[in-house]
C-alpha cells in the first residue's frame, strides 16, 4: 500500500470514524484549498469542516469500512461504506465512491458519490448535510 492510499485511510478512520470533532486534526489530513463534490454539492474547506462538526451532533458512532482502495500517483480512488449510529439510537448505513487527489501530503479534493443502503431515507443526504 502505498504513501498516499495510508494517508486517506487514516484520515477516514481519524476523521469520520472518530466520535470527537477536532479541527486541528482535519488541518492535519486537509489543505485549507480543498474542495469537495458530493452528490452534485460543492463544499468548500470550511464548509467540509463545518459539515464534519453537524455529523458529529447528530451520531453517536460512525464506523468506516473499507471495501476497495486503488492508489496512482496523486490519486486515491475508495469503494468504502459508513456505518452510521445516530443519537437518537437509529442507524444508517452508507455506501460511498470515492476519488481523492493529494497534495504536499494533503488532501486537496474529493469528488464522491453517496447511496444510502439502509436506514431512515432521511439519512439520505449525510455525506453533504450541512
Amino acid at each position: 500500500m502505498n504513501k498516499q492510499s495510508q494517508l486517506v485511510i487514516h484520515a477516514l478512520q481519524e476523521i469520520v470514524s472518530n466520535p470527537r470533532h477536532d479541527e486541528k486534526m482535519i488541518a492535519s489530513y486537509f489543505a485549507a484549498s480543498y474542495q469537495q463534490q458530493v452528490d452534485g454539492k460543492c463544499l468548500d474547506y470550511p464548509g467540509f469542516v463545518s459539515h464534519m462538526a453537524l455529523l458529529k451532533t447528530l451520531t453517536r458512532q460512525m464506523e468506516v469500512v473499507l471495501l476497495s482502495v486503488v492508489a496512482e500517483r496523486d490519486t486515491v480512488f475508495t469503494h468504502h461504506r459508513v456505518k452510521v449510529e445516530k443519537c437518537d439510537n437509529t442507524k444508517s448505513e452508507i455506501e460511498v465512491m470515492a476519488r481523492f487527489t493529494l497534495e504536499s501530503d494533503r488532501i486537496i479534493r474529493c469528488d464522491e458519490l453517496t447511496r444510502l443502503v439502509s436506514g431512515n431515507k432521511q439519512d439520505h443526504d449525510l455525506g453533504s448535510r450541512s
